[in-house]
Parts: C-alpha cells; sequence; structure tokens
C-alpha cells in the first residue's frame, strides 16, 4: 500500500517542480510542423530544435493528423501527444537521438544535483576517508 504523502512533502515537490520548470533547458512549447513532419520544440533559453517525426520511433508510422495536439509537459521536461496518448521524457528522448555525448552531459548535470541524501553519503564516505588515492600503472 502507497503511503500518501504529507502537506510539507507536497509543498517540496511543488516547489522542486516550479524550479525544474523554471531553468534553461525547460520546454515551454512543442507543435507540429505537418509541411516539415517535425516536431518543433522551444525551450527557456530561447533554444529551438526541429525533430523529424520519423526520427522518433514510437510515432514515426503514426498519421500526422493524430499528433496535431502536442505541448510541453508542466515541468518542462515532458512532451505530450494527447490525442495518440503517448508521452516522452525529453532528456531521453535527445539521448536516443544524439546517443552517448548527450548523455554525458545529462550525467554532469545530474551530477550537480543536491540532496540531503547525497550530502549525508558524501560526508559518511569523508568519515571514511573519502575516495581512495588512483594508483599510477608503474
Amino acid at each position: 500500500m502507497a503511503k500518501v504523502p504529507t502537506d510539507a512533502q507536497l509543498a517540496v515537490a511543488e516547489r522542486r517542480g516550479e524550479a525544474k520548470a523554471k531553468r534553461p533547458t525547460a520546454l515551454i512549447s512543442a507543435k507540429l510542423d505537418e509541411r516539415a513532419k517535425t516536431v518543433r520544440l522551444q525551450f527557456r533559453s530561447g533554444l529551438e530544435l526541429a525533430i523529424p517525426v520519423k526520427a522518433i520511433d514510437e510515432i514515426a508510422n503514426v498519421p500526422l493528423a493524430r499528433l496535431r495536439d502536442v505541448k510541453a509537459s508542466p515541468m518542462g521536461d515532458g512532451l505530450i501527444f494527447s490525442e495518440f496518448g503517448e508521452a516522452f521524457y525529453v532528456p531521453g528522448l535527445l539521448r536516443d537521438l544524439f546517443g552517448d555525448a548527450f548523455a554525458g552531459a545529462l550525467g554532469k548535470i545530474g551530477g550537480r544535483a543536491r540532496s540531503i541524501a547525497k550530502t549525508v553519503a558524501a560526508r559518511k564516505n569523508g568519515l571514511k576517508g573519502g575516495r581512495p588515492r588512483k594508483r599510477s600503472a608503474a
């Protein structure tokens, strides 16, 4: 049985979501360009990206009429095709399209994330002497 979150936990999650939606990498709009057969993404930073529908395996063979109702998720990390009933996590979609180079950039961003659990774990590891020194291959 799932635990019901407290009001305080909900407030923290809401603030975290609002902060995520304000990041420069947040998706602020999406639309289908039927003539070009692309999905156009606009990010808060001003960056725009046009992705060919054929490049997204899950929708490559879907009639364009079913893809017209596309929008950005409220947190700016998702792409939602309401009529088709499909949603995509944008960082994952971009990783799939651009490969490991993009995944590395995402990992770098994730590594900068701060949480109470991460801080506690780092302190605990520090008390053990921190990271072991690298040995030279002599």
